[in-house]
């Protein structure tokens, strides 16, 4: 069965932006992040920072899995790192798969939230309302 929960307010950041904050767990129990993530709908991929993603205990050097991702600095080949566990608007997802990548420091946000957590949480975004509203699953 599906249901709505609830709607979940963003902030906005700039002028047409909008960013959400997220915890990301550490490779050890009662460790985590928080990060602040512009929503784009544009990214396939959820990114975090490199340091935040080494502070988790993480080993972004020796990975088996990397993801080519295009940039405003052209493509890069950046780490593919499994989380434990990733909390972002009410949803929790387990062994949750992340891009570690440092974005712009202009942009005064920690990472992205990507496609691949809005489809996995079946979101919808109100642009207007600068809300977003999952769909659980039970």
């Amino acid at each position: 069965m599906t249901d709505f929960q609830k709607a979940y307010r963003l902030s906005r950041h700039g002028k047409n932006l909008l960013k959400v904050q997220a915890m990301a767990g550490g490779m050890q129990k009662g460790d985590f992040a928080r990060v602040k993530l512009i929503i784009d709908t544009g990214s396939s991929f959820t990114i975090l920072p490199v340091q935040v993603v080494e502070t988790l205990g993480y080993d972004t050097q020796n990975t088996r899995f990397r993801e080519e991702i295009i940039t405003g600095k052209g493509k890069i080949n950046a780490p593919v790192i499994q989380l434990t566990w990733f909390n972002c608007v009410g949803q929790i997802l387990y062994d949750f798969p992340i891009v570690a990548y440092n974005i712009p420091a202009r942009l005064r946000v920690d990472g992205l939230l990507g496609m691949d957590f809005l489809q996995s949480c079946q979101a919808v975004l109100s642009i207007h309302n600068a809300e977003i509203t999952c769909k659980r699953m039970r």
